[in-house]
């Protein structure tokens, strides 16, 4: 038995991974392309833009998991229905339940390792990659004018461009406000050109006929107007990016362990505001109405927080252990559908992945308004699908004959009868 337990989790290894490989680039797809403007835009280094991509992993792959499992799952076992050899098991008197313990051990102890993953590393590379976010967010771009748009190149300068020519970087109806210790200075003109240093650390704005509006705050009775033929602005861009460490983390940065301690500080603070609003409920004085609705305003605002707090913390087990719910629903699947080849498990487990994660969104805002619970909107989508696959595997375990997919082998014939008219017709 050790033999056909080892051989059916080898089976299964394969596809995971390959599984997991394609979900997750699939995924990152997105947060490239934003990787790529971040290095044409704020002048990032690849190895800042590196450690952003790293550092959103985790996020993806703690989703990707689950659906790796699926697909390994409909693979693996589509493979074996498909070659005859889930018959030749039953043949000996191996039933289904006996070939699925294996993988359903294993998806056991690897939602525990990504339960760990979660309150460990997860936490971590959010925390990491929002601080680096927003550095990058007040690093000064490397400054490309766009047309109509209010842009800052330094500290000091706004500038709003009407027109650019992208090819002689020539400038049209520039506006620049200059903001300058106890000084306030606008600088237009109908036309300019625009240069930078090698380095990219200058800019230099040369504009022409323009006129410069000068107003002296620390005296307001002070007010100067100069025109001029020619005028070049120098202004300094800073192109470092400074690295800061912010203390603060969201529900999304903190362990279940962490959140659990905020929730109980946030149940003191709601008792607190609330035996205040109790005490003022008695005193009619518009005041004490007025400090009434500020402590049960703060009071909803908390319990918002703490439901926030709450979803995050079912969230962390709710997700990896839909590897169990997806092994129990993989198997009758991948057995009805035999072979289908990796196109058909990966459309699978992205059907049902879609419809989980529609379920689990859907769950987490009703739970973020306290329509529902947390335990209930997180575990919802887990309880369906586990039901579901239950269904289908006491029916392929039976071998019952409306488990077949008669439905999915009426639509394959109806596109074979399709194709074949296609060519006959050519």
């Amino acid at each position: 038995m050790k033999i056909l337990h080892s051989y059916v989790l080898k089976e299964h290894i394969g596809p995971f991974f390959l599984g997991l490989l394609v979900l997750t680039f699939i995924l990152i797809m997105n947060r490239a392309f934003e990787l790529i403007d971040m290095i044409i835009g704020k002048g990032l280094s690849v190895l800042i833009v590196s450690e952003i991509f790293l550092m959103s992993l985790p996020f993806i792959v703690a989703l990707t998991v689950p659906m790796a499992v699926l697909v390994a799952v409909l693979m693996a076992f589509g493979r074996l229905s498909g070659d005859q050899e889930i018959v030749a098991m039953r043949a000996n008197g191996i039933r289904l339940t006996t070939i699925m313990t294996p993988v359903l051990v294993a998806s056991f102890f690897l939602s525990l390792l990504m339960v760990a993953f979660n309150n460990h590393i997860l936490p971590e590379s959010n925390h990491r990659v929002k601080n680096l976010m927003i550095d990058v967010a007040q690093k000064k771009p490397t400054f490309r004018v766009k047309e109509g748009v209010f842009m800052s190149a330094t500290d000091g300068y706004n500038t709003l461009v009407e027109k650019v020519d992208q090819r002689t970087q020539e400038l049209f109806n520039v506006v620049i406000w200059e903001t300058k210790p106890n000084m306030f200075r606008i600088i237009s003109a109908p036309a300019g050109e625009m240069h930078s240093s090698e380095d990219g650390t200058v800019l230099s704005l040369e504009l022409y006929n323009g006129e410069i509006h000068e107003l002296d705050q620390a005296n307001l009775w002070t007010y100067r107007t100069l025109s001029f033929k020619r005028h070049i602005l120098n202004m300094e861009i800073e192109s470092k990016l400074t690295r800061k460490e912010r203390a603060y983390r969201s529900d999304r940065e903190l362990s279940a362990r962490a959140m659990k301690q905020k929730v109980r500080e946030l149940d003191i603070e709601i008792a607190e505001s609330m035996q205040k609003a109790v005490a003022l409920e008695s005193d009619s004085a518009r005041e004490a109405q007025t400090q009434r609705d500020v402590e049960l305003r703060k009071i909803a605002g908390k319990e918002r927080e703490k439901n926030r707090y709450l979803v995050e913390i079912q969230k962390k087990y709710s997700i990896p252990f839909a590897c169990v719910v997806f092994v129990i629903l993989g198997i009758p699947l991948g057995v009805a559908a035999k072979r289908g080849g990796a196109g058909v498990g990966f459309g699978v487990a992205v059907l049902f992945f879609v419809l989980y994660y529609v379920g689990l969104v859907s769950g987490e805002e009703l739970a973020d308004r306290g329509i529902m619970s947390p335990f209930v909107g997180m575990w919802t989508p887990n309880v369906l699908l586990f039901l579901v696959g239950v269904y289908l595997f006491v029916h392929a375990e039976k071998e019952a004959p409306y488990a077949e997919w008669y439905w999915v082998r009426s639509l394959w014939e109806r596109v074979g009868r399709i194709f074949s008219r296609h060519e006959d017709t050519r």
